[in-house]
């Protein structure tokens, strides 16, 4: 593995080398042709990777600069600066384990509740900021599945593999909203949606009506308010297996 590097602690460009270079990567190649695109560059951020880049931000209507700075982050689903609330650690910027507390351990149950069912079921109830023994558990499943030292804290190692395989989680979605409605974590909501037989629309990224509706049937399946709006309490029910 490339040197780690904190996905969403620096601008990525030309030239740039690391692990958020390796995950930018692995997330745009997880897209669908019409947002992501093949990328063979590993953890370097060359020419392919802009062309990738340029492509995504083209698609989701952001500036198209080949640089990835806060408003392509957040439309990656990494809120980062400004798109953080006050005084909020940037997820994966510190180690997260039993006794924390914060927004970034509220991402964490989040990303691991919508990931399987297992997880949701080991965390028990939706995101709490507080690492608790449950959370503890929870993370410990998850190391066993990707091949890690299940000691059940949430170092480097962990957050990079969690977003590999949590394609959701890092903040609210909703219609209507510039900063909530579209995304690489809009599809993969969508995509947890369809799967759960609530989503009959295409998979674009873009929090429409019929995402909106999916929602709420959703909610109201679950007991929540459908109010359309996807926050912890909705993330926790959105596992598709």
């Amino acid at each position: 593995m490339v040197k780690y590097v904190n996905l969403g602690s620096r601008i990525l460009y030309a030239g740039c080398e690391g692990t958020d270079v390796e995950l930018l990567q692995n997330l745009l190649k997880a897209l669908p042709d019409e947002i992501g695109s093949p990328i063979s560059e590993l953890g370097f951020f060359g020419p392919e990777t802009k062309l990738a880049v340029n492509k995504f931000q083209n698609y989701f209507h952001l500036k198209v600069d080949g640089i990835v700075g806060k408003n392509t982050f957040l439309f990656l689903g990494v809120p980062t600066g400004p798109y953080l609330p006050p005084g909020a650690a940037l997820f994966g910027a510190r180690v997260m384990l039993s006794g924390s507390y914060g927004y970034d351990v509220g991402v964490l149950q989040n990303r691991l509740a919508t990931t399987a069912q297992k997880f949701a079921e080991a965390l028990g109830i939706p995101a709490t900021k507080y690492f608790d023994r449950k959370t503890e558990n929870a993370v410990k499943l998850f190391q066993r599945d990707v091949h890690l030292n299940p000691d059940g804290v949430a170092g480097p190692r962990t957050v990079y593999q969690i977003y590999n395989y949590a394609g959701m989680g890092g903040r609210y979605l909703q219609r209507g909203c510039w900063d909530r409605n579209g995304g690489y974590d809009v599809y993969w909501l969508q995509r947890s949606l369809q799967i759960m037989g609530y989503y009959p629309g295409k998979l674009d990224g873009y929090f429409g009506p019929l995402t909106q509706k999916a929602v709420m049937n959703l909610q109201t399946t679950v007991l929540l308010k459908a109010d359309g709006i996807v926050g912890a309490k909705t993330y926790f029910h959105l596992a598709a297996y």
